[in-house]
């Protein structure tokens, strides 16, 4: 059931003033409107709806847009969000997006016509270091974290991430699930990842693959430019020459075609733990995980500049 015009005013207004309850309520309300906006909308994978919650309350971004809600032609409140706000925050945050940060490659090099070529140069994707919440924070970081926190920052990570027996009893009481229950969604879960990591392993291999093709056909085009500078007054033999390095050109348009869709599709995946299987874990809802997980980044994002306004202090 919809919430009365003068609750939802009533709500904006404390959260544009910065009240946290209100904030907490209201990530807990539309939290799940939003993660799965770009998705429903727009087609996005699953994986970038969490990159996309995190530019809307960054700043306050939503919260300035949402100052000009007046239920105006009894507009109903999920509509202008929808519609006015997250679609503008949508492509503002399409303008944002940069290119993942890639290994290169081609490395070109100029040859003596001054033509250039692709030499041999790095082939391997760059990927994200897959390692645990507890190793990428400092210990006193790690350990200001409460036990929920904690679990949170392990339940993204659940595909090189163990629960320790502790983590089990905590998830159990959270979520309300007898241990078996909640083991078996938990092993569900992680089949899920690994088949996510299989598949991204598969597609690495197709890459370097791909990649291999293309080193060949370089080096079979390279080979044919020599041989037309050695046959300058042969004039069949250089149409054969000239036919053949067509054909290899459109052989490997073919292939720089395939590579960048794979290129594409591994960007787009992302190992850690989708925020709807979180939420079937933590018996909640998408909107809450979204919430907890946002206000846990906020709070690693303070602590990280407190701590380095001390160090600098302190030197």
């Amino acid at each position: 059931m919809s919430q009365p015009i003068s609750d939802i005013f009533a709500l904006i207004r404390a959260c544009v003033a910065g009240d946290a309850l209100a904030r907490c309520q209201f990530q807990d309300e539309y939290g799940k409107d939003i993660y799965y906006f770009p998705v429903k909308l727009h087609g996005l994978p699953v994986e970038k709806a969490g990159d996309f919650y995190v530019y809307v309350f960054d700043n306050d971004r939503i919260f300035t847009r949402l100052r000009t809600f007046a239920g105006l032609e009894k507009i109903q409140f999920r509509t202008f969000l929808s519609f006015f706000v997250l679609r503008s925050l949508f492509f503002d945050w399409l303008r944002t997006l940069k290119e993942v940060e890639t290994v290169s490659f081609e490395t070109y090099e100029t040859g003596s016509t001054g033509e250039q070529r692709v030499s041999e140069g790095p082939t391997l994707f760059e990927t994200d270091q897959r390692t645990l919440p507890k190793d990428r924070l400092a210990p006193d970081l790690w350990n200001c974290l409460t036990p929920e926190e904690q679990l949170d920052l392990k339940l993204l990570c659940l595909i090189e991430c163990d629960l320790s027996l502790d983590d089990m009893r905590l998830l159990t009481t959270i979520s309300g699930r007898p241990l078996r229950e909640t083991l078996l969604l938990l092993e569900e879960v992680q089949q899920g990842l690994r088949r996510k990591d299989e598949k991204l392993t598969q597609l690495h291999n197709a890459l370097d693959s791909v990649w291999g093709w293309i080193l060949l056909r370089q080096r079979e085009l390279q080979e044919i430019d020599e041989k037309f500078r050695l046959l300058m007054a042969d004039k069949e033999g250089r149409n054969f020459l000239v036919d053949q390095k067509k054909m290899l050109e459109g052989a490997l348009e073919k292939r720089y075609r395939q590579r960048e869709k794979l290129v594409k599709e591994i960007r787009s995946y992302k190992l850690t733990t989708p925020y709807r299987d979180i939420a079937r874990l933590l018996n909640t809802t998408v909107g809450t995980v979204c919430s907890r997980i946002f206000r846990l980044r906020k709070r690693l994002v303070e602590e990280v500049g407190a701590r380095g306004a001390q160090e600098e202090r302190a030197s």
